[in-house]
């Protein structure tokens, strides 16, 4: 359960302080993903991650496992991949990203980008032997965590790096050999399994990836069948379920603002609005960043302004965007209720999602999961999602839990508004209802995008209710 000493409404004057820096070798240096770096060392001070998760630390991949925390829900589990990262990256932030989590196995999918980048088998292999004596043995006067497993995810061929594949076999088979020598270290097989699809090139293999290098779900599915296993033999599950002594009850309301907070791109809403409620913002962001997996806001406050003990953590990324960009900058209360605030509707997260495989687009894949709610209780949904355009984009809004439900809604179109003239969604909200936790207290959200450029998300509204039947219902009001 996340700690609820937070205030809402202090977090983002500490954010900022946070943001100003990374300390890396004892200076502050600019450094490449040191934007995603210090958005995780800052969160992580307001919102502290469970001591003692599996961290899945690396490149990209480990950044697009969309379904991470679904997939190994029964696991306290920190995600931290950043796009591109190579060893040397990674090597550089184990004092931000690592350390700190003291976890109990660390998960690691790195070295595919050295290898492309021209770094040999035996260059890589040192990097990885330095990230090894980081986090056993410690250094620079911090002490080592010599107990933590590391699990190496063999790199496997993709569409787009079949010609590096021989040298990535020759980490590969040196990383298994070192493991086979150590107890601490574990070399996970996932090549065996994606040479299992023959030829390579056929479209049966072509349907685990995304594009030229990420994998779809079906790819991921792979991957937990292989990984999971592997981690499951060394570290059991580890989620326990405690009821959240702040959690609200029926009848309580949480609302969120999705977007950007600068002058030009969108402003954060404060409460009480002109309806007396109190709202969450998302951290301080210009228009244009990127919000990536493993961001994450605790503690968030109820129509009241009573501190919940709920927490949201993003699972796959979002771009933010807003006012200048065509968000809904006049709603009508009269036809979205208390969703009718500017400052929420003005601004929003987007994403490209489409689960499309080979040719897709999920590189900003849309995603979150909602922690500390009550499995007894059941919880109604509503999503408000617009942009002023004449092209049409229809968004898909998907809730799992111990059941699920969905809904769509179009976001983006010549005349569909209220009037007939307006080209964006002023009248409409996504709607589903009676949504059950997991036996954790959690919901994972999905969004995605069904036609157009991009999928909309500006408000949310988090209704409590008693208990659900087995079913929900989802529509558009």
């Amino acid at each position: 359960m996340r700690p609820t000493t937070h205030r809402l409404i202090h977090q983002p004057l500490l954010l900022i302080a946070l943001l100003t820096f990374v300390a890396c070798d004892g200076e502050a240096v600019a450094q490449p993903f040191a934007g995603n770096i210090n958005r995780w060392v800052a969160q992580d001070a307001l919102d502290p991650p469970t001591q003692g998760s599996v961290l899945f630390a690396g490149s990209s991949s480990i950044r697009r496992w969309e379904q991470l925390a679904f997939d190994f829900a029964d696991y306290k589990v920190i995600q931290r991949g950043f796009g591109g990262a190579q060893f040397e990256n990674l090597n550089r932030y184990v004092d931000q990203i690592v350390r700190p989590y003291n976890p109990s196995a660390i998960v690691l999918w790195i070295g595919t980008n050295d290898i492309a980048s021209g770094e040999s088998p035996t260059e890589v292999l040192g990097d990885y032997k330095r990230f090894v004596d980081q986090v056993h043995n410690g250094g620079g006067g911090v002490a080592g965590q010599p107990d933590v497993d590391i699990f190496f995810l063999g790199i496997m061929p993709t569409p787009g790096r079949f010609a590096q594949q021989p040298q990535a076999q020759d980490l590969n088979n040196a990383i298994a050999a070192l493991a086979a020598s150590n107890p601490k270290l574990h070399y996970v097989d996932l090549p065996t399994a994606f040479n299992a699809f023959n030829p390579p090139r056929s479209g049966e293999f072509l349907d685990l990836f995304d594009d030229a290098i990420h994998l779809s779900r079906a790819g991921y599915d792979i991957w937990t069948s292989v990984i999971r296993p592997q981690v499951e033999a060394v570290v059991a599950p580890s989620k326990v379920f405690a009821l959240n002594p702040n959690t609200p009850q029926p009848g309580s309301k949480i609302l969120f603002d999705f977007g950007p907070n600068n002058t030009q791109d969108g402003d954060h809403t404060l409460g009480p609005d002109a309806n007396g409620n109190h709202w969450n913002n998302w951290h301080p962001a210009d228009g244009g960043v990127v919000v990536i997996a493993g961001e994450h806001i605790g503690n968030l406050v109820d129509a009241t302004g009573v501190a919940t003990g709920i927490g949201l953590t993003i699972t796959a990324g979002f771009n933010t965007n807003g006012k200048v960009s065509g968000g809904l900058l006049d709603p009508d209360p009269a036809l979205l209720g208390d969703l009718a605030i500017g400052s929420a509707t003005q601004d929003f997260f987007t994403s490209t999602g489409d689960k499309k495989k080979f040719g897709g687009n999920d590189e900003v894949g849309g995603g979150f999961v909602i922690d500390g709610l009550n499995p007894d209780l059941a919880y109604d949904f509503k999503f408000l999602g617009s942009q002023q355009g004449s092209a049409e984009s229809v968004t898909e809004y998907r809730l799992t839990g111990a059941n699920g439900g969905v809904a769509t809604l179009q976001t983006t179109g010549a005349d569909i508004g209220s009037d007939g003239d307006y080209d964006g969604n002023d009248n409409q909200v996504a709607i589903v209802s009676g949504i059950r936790p997991d036996a954790f207290g959690q919901v994972f959200f999905d969004m995605t995008l069904l036609s157009g450029s991009a999928a909309y998300l500006n408000a949310m509204e988090i209704t409590v209710t008693t208990a659900a039947s087995e079913s929900s219902s989802a529509n558009v009001r």
